[in-house]
């Protein structure tokens, strides 16, 4: 049996080693959110994907290797998936990630409960 490879293109980044992973919650307080400031989370290492859950208002956003910044893919309640790249997103760093404030992207908002995942 052989492999089809006809008509595909894959691409991989060089860095194949050991993943890291690392996961985290943020409880935001009921204080006023700046929607131009970001929230920064430092992981250790230079993330390839990352998952950020609001689970009050069940908004995700999801940035992966190759997207890019400030960019993200949101699912919101209802399950629309949308590439947001004007209402910003994640921003990822050698040592971590932030997340955009935005209203309109409404991954982080006060007094929301979030959880967060980065894969490297």
């Amino acid at each position: 049996m052989t492999t089809n490879t006809a008509g595909q293109t894959v691409s991989q980044s060089a860095h194949q080693g050991t993943p890291s992973r690392a996961f985290g919650k943020e409880t935001f307080a009921a204080t006023a959110i700046t929607a131009a400031d970001s929230v920064v989370v430092t992981c250790g290492f230079k993330p390839r994907y990352v998952s950020w859950i609001n689970s009050t208002d069940r908004v995700k956003i999801e940035w992966q290797e190759g997207m890019a910044d400030n960019s993200c893919h949101k699912t919101a309640a209802a399950g629309t998936v949308s590439l947001e790249t004007t209402n910003g997103g994640i921003t990822v760093t050698n040592t971590g990630f932030s997340v955009l404030q935005n209203a309109t992207l409404a991954a982080i908002l006060a007094s929301k409960v979030c959880y967060w995942k980065a894969e490297g």
